[in-house]
């Protein structure tokens, strides 16, 4: 069946619908429109089911937990990062448990240890698998920056 013609297309895609609050952040007068909060409720409650959702098959497994980065896949880094814009999510259970996942790969200098370099970026020194990254380092110091 064609992309976009089958039941599968019903359900909400996770890694969009993170993309599109991504871009709302931007806009403050979004932030509090209900459709933005059901937005963020959706992905909280994606942490808890983690099952596969949309046509692309976005769940919550091994790959999702491992930090990446830079941003440009639906990732345990990616994720924390943008709902940290959104205060609807801070005192949920599901966002302090990613936090805490986030948390545990900080390195013993403070820096935020890369699982997943995009290979896109695979020569760049400041983002290498296994080593800490100034720069993932830097999206994680705004995250705690949000949550005050």
């Amino acid at each position: 069946m064609a992309l976009g013609r089958s039941p599968q297309t019903d359900a909400s895609n996770p890694g969009v619908t993170l993309f599109v609050l991504d871009l709302l952040r931007f806009r403050p007068d979004w932030r509090e429109a209900a459709v933005v909060d059901q937005s963020v409720r959706s992905l909280l409650t994606h942490w808890r089911t983690r099952r596969p959702l949309g046509p692309c098959e976005f769940g919550i497994g091994t790959r999702f937990l491992q930090t990446e980065f830079p941003f440009l896949r639906y990732n345990l880094l990616s994720y924390v990062f943008v709902l940290s814009f959104y205060p609807q999510a801070h005192d949920d259970p599901c966002f302090d448990e990613a936090l805490g996942e986030l948390r545990n790969r900080i390195d013993e200098y403070g820096q935020l240890i890369i699982n997943r370099p995009n290979r896109r970026f695979g020569g760049l020194k400041a983002i290498v698998k296994g080593q800490g990254s100034p720069l993932a380092t830097r999206r994680y110091l705004e995250i705690q920056d949000n949550l005050t």
